[in-house]
């Protein structure tokens, strides 16, 4: 686990003075952890874990937005291969868009 932190959140010294600052950091870093671990998961569950890392799956996810304009929010076109990846992923994170 250490190995992880080490390496994947390239966490190394920390140069920070107060007892809160560590604390955040640590907690903010194990978080990240978490997530990343998660991340790996999915991506074996699928079967995408040979071809994909977890920091390209945040990469392509990246591409869509979701955008506030005051009372209503809406998210960009989602790009046909986030949602192919959407899809082999077997996650349901973005919302089926209904033309009229």
């Amino acid at each position: 686990m250490f190995d992880t932190y080490k390496t994947v959140l390239e966490a190394d010294k920390i140069y920070l003075q107060d007892a809160e600052s560590v604390f955040g950091h640590v907690f903010i870093s194990f978080l990240s952890l978490y997530i990343h671990c998660k991340l790996e998961q999915i991506l074996k569950k699928s079967e995408l874990n040979r071809t994909m890392t977890p920091i390209d799956l945040l990469f392509t996810y990246g591409k869509v937005y979701h955008v506030d304009l005051g009372d209503r929010s809406m998210v960009t076109e989602v790009p046909k291969k986030v949602r192919d990846l959407e899809e082999r992923l077997g996650l349901d994170i973005f919302p089926k868009v209904i033309r009229s």
